[in-house]
């Protein structure tokens, strides 16, 4: 019997090891699930606003034109080839180039930024907050005083963005008032120039320069269409390390912006990424956005020609900029635990003459989407799961001895029920014993009081003399 117990305890110890270990090394994998839920809030909360100007337009081009005209001289030649040779006068580019320039607004930014530099942008480009006349919510009525704004530009656009606050909370509106505001959320008057694109975002995040995240507003001069405007709002939330999702609690457009800055200014000659955004007073005006090689010798030319493009950067700084991008993003390799998206979906109408234009923001009848991720063993299922494998495999090592030691119960209760019952009988026993010599003497002493025959004839004499004195 000592052998089997001996074999049973070892076999549950085999197995609760097994599966303890088996348990958590599926833990330590952190695994996690996937949730996916739609919502339609009751309350439409406000996202930043975020509205983008092509340098092209932004910029006072005329301007420009008398501070840097050989550089604008080029961008006419190649608009007309058949005047390549001709030194335009500012009449000449006003009517010549500056219109044809604007009709094409991304491209020619991405040629300005080859010789513009800073200060420029802050001297010839027009103030957006001067050009957004009017913000209105449903309920609230002009909330344009309560509306903040901040100017960021980069080397192709100047950009606005406007967060609206109710104390220090964004802006909501109950979905009520919009429906009695027939589904309009927002109104947004401006006087934005003849190319313009506008989208929401999250307040953390800088403006970016990607025209398919913008709805696109064009015009003509003179006329304004009308715009409508909605958002769709995704929210996706990770979990840090250890679990698989690794993410972290960053920024990683910021963290790759910072990197890339450190690193232009960091060159001999500091310049500025062309295409990342940047405060508006956060770096010198005598900054640029590309750097240009050095001069070279007269003996070193025609070794360096070959590496140098026709806006005179060379190829080798290129890649240099391209290798330092790679190392940017590597160390920021990793996803954002947190993070706010806002699709803008819109459409314009026929332009109409008018002296200011309007974007009406409404409410999308699309759900907002919210993806989480949730460990599939948390912490506190694991140490349940490790207390019942425990409490089982223990349970059943000590099967036979609990079926001995209820054996033992038993048969000592039964035992004891026993010796109970004889003692009771024999208390029982020596009690009646105990009472006999008692009742004996309680049985003469009666039989003492009973009268004699005299007594008992005086008795039923003295009855008989009653009941005839009766």
């Amino acid at each position: 019997m000592a052998k089997l117990s001996s074999i049973i305890g070892l076999f549950c110890l085999i197995g609760c090891i097994y599966q303890i270990y088996d348990m958590t090394q599926f833990y330590l994998q952190f695994k996690v699930r996937r949730d996916v839920a739609y919502d339609y809030a009751p309350y439409i909360e406000m996202p930043a606003i975020d509205i983008t100007v092509p340098m092209a337009i932004a910029m006072n081009l005329t301007k420009l034109f008398a501070v840097y005209p050989e550089e604008m001289n080029s961008l006419c030649a190649q608009l007309n080839a058949s005047d390549a040779g001709l030194n335009y006068t500012t009449e000449d580019f006003q009517e010549k180039c500056e219109v044809s320039m604007q009709k094409a607004p991304i491209v020619f930014s991405f040629r300005l930024v080859s010789f513009i530099k800073v200060k420029d942008i802050k001297e010839f480009s027009g103030d957006l907050n001067e050009q957004v006349n009017q913000i209105s919510f449903a309920k609230f009525g002009n909330y344009t005083d309560l509306c903040n704004s901040t100017r960021y530009y980069n080397g192709v656009a100047i950009f606005i963005r406007l967060i609206c606050l109710n104390g220090t909370k964004p802006l909501s509106v109950h979905t009520n008032h919009v429906t009695l505001n027939e589904g309009v959320v927002a109104q947004l008057t401006h006087t934005f120039g003849t190319h313009f694109g506008i989208r929401f975002s999250n307040q953390t995040d800088l403006p970016v320069f990607e025209q398919g995240k913008y709805h696109i507003i064009t015009r003509e001069s003179g006329s304004f269409p009308f715009s409508s405007i909605s958002f769709v709002k995704t929210v996706m939330s990770s979990l840090e390390y250890p679990y698989e999702t690794n993410c972290r609690y960053y920024n990683k457009a910021k963290s790759i912006a910072k990197c890339m800055t450190e690193y232009s200014l960091g060159q001999p000659t500091p310049y500025l990424f062309k295409t990342l955004t940047y405060e508006w007073d956060q770096h010198p005006d005598h900054l640029g956005f590309l750097r240009k090689i050095d001069q070279p010798e007269d003996d070193e030319i025609t070794d360096r020609d070959d590496s140098e493009d026709e806006d005179g950067y060379s190829t080798d700084l290129e890649m240099q900029e391209y290798y330092a991008i790679i190392n940017c993003t590597e160390q920021a390799a990793a996803t954002e635990c947190e993070k706010t998206h806002y699709l803008v979906e819109g459409e314009n109408s026929d332009q109409t003459k008018s002296e200011l234009g309007l974007i009406n923001i409404e409410f999308s009848r699309k759900a907002n989407l919210y993806l989480s991720v949730h460990p599939v063993l948390p912490w506190s299922e694991y140490v349940i799961f490790i207390g019942s494998i425990l409490g089982i495999w223990f349970g059943i090592s000590i099967h036979d001895r609990t079926l001995s030691m209820l054996t033992y119960i038993v048969t000592r209760f039964c035992k004891i029920k026993t010796q109970t019952k004889r003692a009771t009988k024999q208390r029982k026993t020596e009690l009646n014993e105990n009472q006999r010599p008692i009742q004996r003497k309680l049985q003469l002493k009666s039989m003492k009081k009973l009268p004699t025959f005299d007594g008992r004839h005086n008795y039923v004499r003295n009855i008989r003399l009653s009941k005839n004195a009766k």
